[in-house]
């Protein structure tokens, strides 16, 4: 059984975590906001750790078609795990879609084609509001 040390890099990290609640980041952007903030730390040792955050569900992994690296979000509560996520492509920014959309729609398209879908892994991307267009989903 692998123990589950407090170090200060994971200090540094949960800390980067909770206070990018509502965005979507990569290993990359953890690293850089660390180093910025004047603290010491590994690329290597961020991504063991963000690695054994998302295998203890406190992170979701996203793994888009058209970028070589995954995106991640924190994980406040379990609710997480069972509704889509709206995610800018501008400002990275992640929106939940409320449980009773996701669940009409995850009912319409497994009673029309078939398919199961995982919400956890389900993230739909486009322009939020806020910078300065209208949300399309593609």
């Amino acid at each position: 059984m692998e123990k589950n040390y407090n170090t200060k890099p994971k200090e540094y990290i949960l800390e980067f975590l909770k206070n990018h609640k509502n965005t979507s980041f990569t290993v990359q952007d953890i690293y850089d906001e660390i180093i910025e903030s004047g603290y010491s730390i590994n690329l290597a040792t961020v991504y063991r750790n963000v690695v054994k955050m998302t295998e203890a569900g406190m992170l979701l992994k996203h793994q888009s078609g058209n970028r070589n690296y995954a995106t991640y979000q924190y994980v406040e509560s379990k609710k997480c795990l069972t509704h889509f996520h709206f995610e800018c492509k501008k400002c990275g920014r992640v929106v939940p879609l409320g449980n009773n959309e996701t669940n009409d729609f995850v009912a319409m398209i497994q009673k029309k084609l078939g398919f199961t879908i995982d919400p956890q892994n389900t993230y739909l991307t486009g322009t939020c509001a806020k910078c300065g267009e209208r949300f399309i989903c593609l």
